[in-house]
């Protein structure tokens, strides 16, 4: 799994992802993380709620994606996790 070396590239994952989501026909996924991602305001809570959101699209609609972008969600989901949870 990846990590990121920056938050800027960690934004620039989730952009490439919401991107790949919608143009795979996956809009109701790309848009729970879209509003996930709204709430990063740079305080451990708005990472929080991002979690959430990838959470909520992993569990309800990350079958149905390729496993590249079911690979990228979960890198995304550890990242957010981490910094949440500081381990």
């Amino acid at each position: 799994m990846p990590a990121f070396r920056s938050n800027d590239e960690y934004f620039h994952a989730v952009e490439d992802l919401i991107a790949r989501l919608k143009a795979a026909g996956h809009r109701q996924a790309a848009e729970e993380l879209t509003d996930g991602y709204r709430c990063l305001n740079g305080l451990t809570d708005g990472w929080a709620l991002l979690l959430e959101a990838v959470d909520r699209v992993q569990a309800t609609y990350s079958e149905g994606f390729s496993r590249g972008d079911q690979q990228a969600l979960e890198a995304l989901r550890a990242a957010a996790h981490k910094v949440v949870y500081r381990r």
